[in-house]
């Protein structure tokens, strides 16, 4: 019943799935093209997750002090 909610929920959509998505294929198209050219495809592939993880890292600080 609760997902029923959640999923006629705009701004639930909007936060936990459309914003997620979106951020994640967005930041794969910029840095992927810088990444190839110094590393290669295989290596890039594989550290652009790491600079997504650090580029959020200011939410763990923000959920520490709160």
């Amino acid at each position: 019943r609760v997902w029923v909610l959640c999923l006629g929920d705009v701004r639930w959509l909007r936060n936990q799935v459309v914003a997620p998505l979106t951020e994640e294929l967005v930041f794969r198209a910029c840095m992927l093209p810088m990444l190839v050219p110094c590393t290669g495809p295989g290596p890039a592939v594989l550290a652009c997750p790491l600079f997504f993880g650090v580029a959020h890292f200011h939410h763990v600080i923000e959920q520490l002090r709160f």
